[in-house]
């Protein structure tokens, strides 16, 4: 930790910091936008990370269902400003990172997923399959722009206006988007037994909010020429390919979340639009027909 002065903190140092640095009004605005956008929201909750044993805390997570499809976000919010943006390097998605899954969650007892033995206890059934989807009908295609690398990008005040360019900030705020989602995978996984009393189709995309005008795209081709000066951009999807495993849930199966969604405010509309926006985009989100296919190559 840098030394501090030593005088003390006054009033108009804490409204310096409330409109100039503080994350907390803008947590407010997404997280009216998402009520806007008709979810339901947690706002400033904490949580058990799985992986450490410690809490965390969470900015928001959101949820909307329409019938049997579920749609959660794992929101964290970054208040950047214009002198320290963030800047992500893409490159064409390969083939191997073209995919999303989402989940396929029932009653065991209405809707089995694996033959039961002769004895057993209902809880130890299978609540939930993880459907792969590629080719037409994920949301990623092969080809397509995809984030490798980030920084946030300033210039310092005092060393000869020298560029400095870092990680650490926004890689701590979408590090714990990818941590929430972890407890809302787990949800999803039990959605068709706990909430429909039937089956569903659950997505869980984390993501990152900043402001708008303050998320920056620069395009590489594969052999790492740019082939595109840095433009600012409403969205960009972040390859992760992470896996959460639930075994008491899933009976097996770990659920891979492929990407991480940057988005700016308006890109965060834009994104939830293009999910659900109306019964067309809604359907293409939760292909029915595709993942009963899929499901039954699996059976």
């Amino acid at each position: 930790m840098a030394k501090l002065k030593t005088d003390p903190i006054s009033q108009a140092d804490l409204v310096d910091f409330l409109d100039n640095h503080s994350d907390f009004s803008f947590e407010l605005l997404v997280l009216n936008k998402l009520i806007d956008h008709g979810f339901s929201c947690e706002h400033g909750g904490s949580y058990e990370d799985r992986a450490t044993n410690k809490a965390r805390e969470f900015d928001i997570r959101a949820r909307r269902v329409e019938g049997k499809k579920f749609l959660r976000l794992a929101v964290e919010c970054k208040n950047l400003r214009s002198n320290f943006p963030l800047l992500v390097s893409c490159v064409p998605r390969r083939e191997q990172e073209a995919f999303h899954e989402i989940v396929y969650s029932v009653d065991p007892e209405k809707h089995p997923l694996e033959n039961p033995p002769p004895v057993y206890i209902p809880a130890m059934l299978a609540k939930s399959k993880n459907i792969r989807i590629t080719g037409q009908h994920t949301f990623y295609k092969a080809g397509d722009r995809v984030g490798k690398s980030c920084h946030q990008i300033g210039r310092l005040a005092h060393q000869g206006n020298e560029i400095l360019a870092t990680d650490s900030d926004v890689y701590a705020k979408w590090s714990q988007a990818l941590s929430s989602a972890d407890d809302l995978t787990y949800l999803a996984c039990c959605d068709g037994n706990d909430r429909t009393g039937d089956l569903a189709l659950s997505l869980v995309f984390p993501v990152l909010v900043v402001p708008n005008g303050q998320l920056w795209l620069c395009e590489y081709d594969s052999d790492g020429n740019r082939i595109k000066d840095p433009e600012p951009v409403n969205r960009c999807s972040y390859y992760v390919n992470l896996s959460y495993f639930h075994a008491g849930a899933a009976g097996g199966d770990g659920l891979a979340i492929s990407h991480l969604e940057f988005v700016t405010l308006d890109g965060l509309v834009e994104f939830i639009t293009s999910l659900i926006g109306d019964e067309q985009k809604l359907d293409s989100s939760f292909p029915v027909d595709h993942v009963l296919q899929k499901l039954a190559e699996q059976l």
